[in-house]
């Protein structure tokens, strides 16, 4: 499913970064069994209600592609040669990812990109970070829903249960384009549950269906999904996202892009300069050595002005 004419230097890194993790309700095995388990101008913020609330009614497929419900925008179950395993019981931070799962559920119906008045809303998700004692500063990301309504959605419903407290930008990824020695890669990954950021196991027991778009280009401050680096990768979006620091032309079309920074983009350039891990290509290459952690992630509506 996915496209195989990907450019080569755009397949390993970015998805052994591009994928994501949490407990094991609707992944396949080996043997491919399921188991059971674009607004441009925003006003003055406005504070969301965070936290889970009482189970929606059972959805029923929309035409609404801005409200879906999580059946129709998610899938449980995934082709065996995707290359996952299942997810951690409990995240680095210690939350039970099976309970996680349940209440992105709950909430997913809530998050709507039109106010109580029927105005049109969009939200920006703030994410403080630091590494050891020193703060390095705070990013602000845009969310895009007309570009990506059900990625919007999931990383929104993610930021109010807590997922994205206390886990890490994971890796920096820093790679030049085949044939063209002038033309660097560059873009910071984060949001794995594990210490070892493992692309296979970084999941909630659920997927994104893609949101692709040939018509939007990755550019520095992009955010989109990370996805899993196999060739059937497609449907893999779920929990870890990326921030483009350049244009990444083997990406435009192939990836979700969902969010756009608009404050901190030099935290994130700062970020990318750190230590990391070399050697050769696999999971542990680019890895900062030393953690740049997610104190905080907020979510918060904003009113979007046309």
């Amino acid at each position: 499913m996915f496209r195989r004419q990907r450019a080569a230097w755009a397949r390993w890194s970015i998805y052994a970064g591009l994928g994501m993790g949490v407990l094991g309700i609707g992944c396949r095995d080996t043997s491919g069994v399921a188991l059971d388990v674009t607004p441009t101008h925003v006003s003055t913020e406005q504070e969301s209600s965070a936290g889970p609330s009482p189970t929606p009614s059972s959805p029923k497929p929309s035409d609404d592609r801005l409200h879906q419900p999580f059946s129709q925008a998610c899938t449980t179950e995934i082709p065996a040669d995707a290359g996952v395993a299942l997810p951690p019981i409990y995240t680095l931070t210690g939350k039970n990812t099976g309970l996680l799962n349940e209440e992105v559920q709950k909430i997913w119906d809530e998050i709507r990109f039109v106010d109580g008045e029927g105005k049109p809303q969009t939200y920006v998700l703030t994410f403080d970070l630091s590494e050891g004692e020193r703060n390095l500063g705070t990013v602000e990301i845009l969310m895009q829903p007309e570009w990506a309504p059900n990625h919007v959605r999931n990383f929104v419903a993610l930021t109010r249960v807590g997922y994205y407290d206390g886990l890490r930008f994971d890796r920096v990824v820093r790679q030049q384009a085949e044939g063209d020695s002038a033309s660097e890669l560059l873009l910071v990954e984060a949001g794995a549950p594990t210490e070892n950021a493992d692309p296979a196991s970084s999941h909630l027991g659920y997927w994104v269906l893609p949101e692709f778009r040939s018509d939007l280009k990755h550019e520095p401050g992009t955010v989109g999904a990370c996805l899993m680096p196999s060739e059937d990768n497609a449907e893999t979006a779920a929990c870890r996202f990326y921030i483009a620091l350049s244009p990444a032309p083997a990406m435009d079309g192939n990836f979700t892009i969902f969010g756009k920074v608009i404050r901190g983009l030099e935290v994130v350039q700062e970020l990318s300069r750190q230590p990391v891990l070399t050697g050769e290509a696999g999971p542990d290459q680019g890895r900062l050595t030393r953690p740049v952690v997610i104190r905080r992630a907020v979510a918060r509506t904003l009113p979007v002005v046309k």
